[in-house]
């Protein structure tokens, strides 16, 4: 019988694979960042993307911050002129060797009631919970509104 190293086990959890990069079971969570209109918003808007290197579908339940009153997953949809955004009921599928991009005018999280200023550079610490693969915990990193770098 053959004994794994403790650090093949550990590589495994979920845990930081890069400066911004996460993973839980097949899921990879990149560049999760948290856009706001100034430093002393009360809400802002979470961006990421979640590739499923996987060979079965799961699904983001939900996002759960302490630095926020309330985080929800919403998507934009476009009724005639106007855009709406509408909760995500049931969380956000994640398709098997799919990725899925949370960006301005589509799916994004909506961290309602921020519970301090967040100037650019700082972060808040989230729990993302998927059906399947479980729980990760990242950091969104806030960027201004008004910066051209972050696309997404």
């Amino acid at each position: 019988m053959r004994l794994m190293p403790i650090a093949a086990l550990l590589a495994g959890l979920a845990a930081p694979t890069g400066a911004h990069e996460y993973t839980v079971g097949r899921l990879l969570v990149v560049h999760p960042v948290i856009r706001l209109a100034s430093p002393v918003s009360k809400t802002g808007a979470g961006y990421l993307a979640i590739t499923n290197r996987g060979v079965a579908a799961d699904r983001l339940l939900s996002v759960t911050t302490s630095a926020a009153n309330r985080s929800d997953l919403h998507g934009t949809i476009q009724s005639g002129a106007v855009m709406q955004m509408r909760a995500q009921a049931g969380g956000v599928p994640v398709p098997a060797g799919a990725t899925v991009t949370f960006a301005p005018g589509g799916l994004h999280v909506m961290f309602i009631g921020l519970k301090a200023p967040l100037p650019a550079g700082q972060s808040i610490k989230a729990r993302l919970t998927f059906e399947k693969a479980g729980t990760v915990d990242v950091d969104f990193q806030a960027v201004s509104a008004a910066d051209p770098t972050h696309k997404h």
